[in-house]
């Protein structure tokens, strides 16, 4: 599929399934604006993925700092602050929604779920008191805030607390400058409006990966900034460029951590990964494996929706190589008439003749010789590459991807099984044109 049939259809898809609708947005903001209209406007800042128009559906939580004053003036959570804020909200809160709502106090914030009946939550706000300590190049203020807010919302959020609680853990104050991290986003996204749709796209990939195996670590914010360093390069991405960029450096992006908090240069926001087991850097990589095949062989199945909830790939040969490991894109132009075959010579008694693969169907036995040619090519390419693949229930399962001719050539029919040899028509880096030759190896 040519690359800008592929950018149409991934822009559509983020539109269509990833993004929060309007009414979506409005319900959010509906709740943002009741907590405006009773702490004030000026006393409030909402954080995360909906103020940069990053967020994906389904919508389930926000954060919301409260700023109740200067650093240099406190630097500690008042006793009695969130239980009379909590009091207050009791007391004096318009509900905007049609949800039951239940406050409660945690150690460093105030929590509100909204339920359904039956006890179905809805959506949740944690209000995270924060302090002031400066202005950021954008002229916009930072913050310091609990350590809290670096934890997953959620359960992984409520057990901290009751940890917190239980061993009377003091409170520990992080830098944060949720308002620089705004004004970046907002300026990629006026540059080029791809940018948070390819945020969108990769989160909505991860999600998928954390519903399939909750031990998928990979975090969204984490996420979102290296796609902003990526576009922070180069403006001009295309999505599916910036999304194929994403996806083949990911190995190396979780290798160790890599990118500076804004408010505190001695940290990274992706420190997490230090703490990953061996397992969960499996599953990422293996996650990795999975999406790059399936936008390799798109044109066998154009749907995007399964490439994104392509789950997890194995390497059942850990020497089988990929194009996308080369850092090649796979963007066929159908248009370009390039054929493959397999030449055999066969030695019977005295006799010896000439036949291809294709004229057989595919279908040889174990005394064959074969040379793998291009048959057609208009594709002008630079190179060309081919893949050897046995059977993986062969003694040398392969896999192995050479310049200009397969890796042994010719070829010999040595194992029993369903085999293939594909040519890869490269140019500027680009996989333009590709054939397969399937290979039946009977006794």
């Amino acid at each position: 599929m040519k690359k800008n049939e592929l950018n149409v259809l991934i822009r559509e898809f983020v539109k269509d399934v990833l993004s929060p609708t309007q009414k979506d947005n409005q319900f959010v903001s509906k709740i943002y604006k009741s907590f405006n209209d009773l702490l004030g406007p000026n006393n409030c800042v909402q954080i995360g993925s909906y103020p940069r128009y990053t967020a994906v559906k389904p919508l389930h939580d926000l954060d919301i700092l409260y700023i109740i004053g200067d650093w240099k003036a406190k630097n500690e959570i008042p006793e009695k602050l969130l239980y009379d804020l909590a009091d207050k909200f009791n007391k004096e809160y318009e509900n905007p929604t049609g949800y039951e709502i239940k406050i409660a106090v945690q150690t460093h914030s105030i929590s509100f779920r909204y339920f359904k009946k039956n006890d179905i939550e809805v959506f949740a706000v944690d209000l995270v008191p924060a302090l002031s300590f400066g202005l950021n190049e954008f002229n916009r203020k930072m913050f310091y805030v609990p350590e809290i807010i670096k934890q997953r919302r959620g359960n992984a959020r409520t057990e901290f607390y009751k940890e917190s609680s239980k061993l009377k853990r003091e409170i520990v104050w992080i830098k944060t400058d949720p308002l620089g991290y705004i004004e970046v986003a907002s300026k990629l996204n006026k540059k080029n409006s791809d940018f948070r749709k390819v945020v969108k796209f990769v989160k909505g990939w991860k999600n998928s990966c954390k519903e399939s195996n909750d031990e998928f670590k990979l975090k969204s914010f984490h996420i979102e900034q290296i796609v902003t360093r990526d576009y922070q390069s180069n403006e001009s991405l295309e999505i599916f460029d910036a999304v194929f960029k994403f996806f083949t450096e990911l190995k190396q992006n979780i290798l160790k951590p890599n990118i500076p908090d804004r408010a505190n240069k001695d940290r990274f926001i992706d420190d997490y990964i230090n703490n990953l087991t061996h397992y969960q850097r499996t599953l990422i990589n293996q996650a990795v494996d999975a999406i790059l095949i399936g936008f390799e062989r798109i044109d066998d199945c154009p749907d995007v929706d399964k490439i994104i909830n392509s789950g997890f790939y194995k390497r059942i040969n850990p020497d089988e190589v990929y194009l996308f490991d080369q850092k090649i894109p796979t963007l066929i132009d159908s248009d370009i008439a390039f054929e493959a075959d397999g030449f055999i010579e066969k030695q019977n008694g005295f006799r010896a003749y000439v036949a291809t693969i294709k004229e057989l169907s595919g279908i040889v036995d174990t005394r064959n010789s074969i040379k793998f040619k291009l048959t057609v090519d208009e594709s002008k390419s630079d190179l060309i590459k081919w893949k050897v693949k046995n059977d993986n229930s062969s003694p040398r399962p392969r896999g192995e991807i050479s310049d200009n001719h397969t890796l042994q050539n010719p070829e010999t029919t040595a194992y029993v099984g369903n085999h293939f040899v594909e040519a890869y028509g490269i140019k500027n880096n680009i996989c333009i044109a590709k054939n397969r030759v399937s290979v039946i190896v009977r006794k």
